[in-house]
C-alpha cells in the first residue's frame, strides 16, 4: 500500500503532467519548424501585377518546389519546358524578425535574396522581397 506522502506526490505529478502538455501546445511550434517541408510556389506578383504567363517571368519560374530541411539545406526544383532544374546547392537562415536569407543557384545563375515573411503557417507561406528594383510577393502552399 502507498504511503500518503506516496499519493500526494503521485497526485501532484498526476495534476503536473496534462498542464505541461497544454502549454506545449499552447506555446505551439516557432517558425522554422513550420517551415521544414515543401512549399509549391502558386502566385507571384511582380510590382503588384499579378505574374501568370511563365514567359514574363524569368527570375522563378511557374512549377516551383521549394524544400526547406534541418541544417538550413535549401532545394529549388522547377519543371521548364518538359525539363526538370535543380538547385545543385542552397541555403537559407530564418532571422528572429521574420527575415528569410536564402541563396541558390538555378541554371548558372546565383540568387541571394533577403525575403519578409508576411505569414507562415502550416499550409502557407507569404514572401516578400525586392529585387533589382522590383518588389516580389510569393505565396506558396505546402504538399
Amino acid at each position: 500500500m502507498c504511503s500518503k506522502k506516496n499519493r500526494n506526490i503521485f497526485r501532484r505529478l498526476t495534476l503536473l503532467v496534462p498542464f505541461s502538455l497544454f502549454l506545449f501546445f499552447l506555446v505551439g511550434c516557432d517558425k522554422e519548424d513550420k517551415l521544414y517541408g515543401t512549399w509549391h510556389l502558386q502566385v507571384v506578383k511582380m510590382n503588384g501585377a499579378p505574374l501568370n504567363d511563365s514567359l514574363q517571368f524569368n527570375v522563378i519560374p511557374f512549377n516551383t518546389y521549394y524544400t526547406f530541411f534541418y541544417a538550413n539545406v535549401l532545394n529549388i526544383k522547377t519543371y521548364s519546358l518538359g525539363k526538370t532544374i535543380e538547385s545543385p546547392t542552397g541555403k537559407y537562415y530564418l532571422k528572429k524578425n521574420s527575415t528569410l536569407d536564402m541563396q541558390y543557384s538555378l541554371l548558372y545563375e546565383t540568387y541571394n535574396i533577403t525575403a519578409k515573411i508576411k505569414k507562415l503557417n502550416r499550409n502557407e507561406l507569404i514572401l516578400e522581397y525586392e529585387d533589382k528594383g522590383n518588389n516580389y510577393y510569393l505565396k506558396l502552399y505546402s504538399r
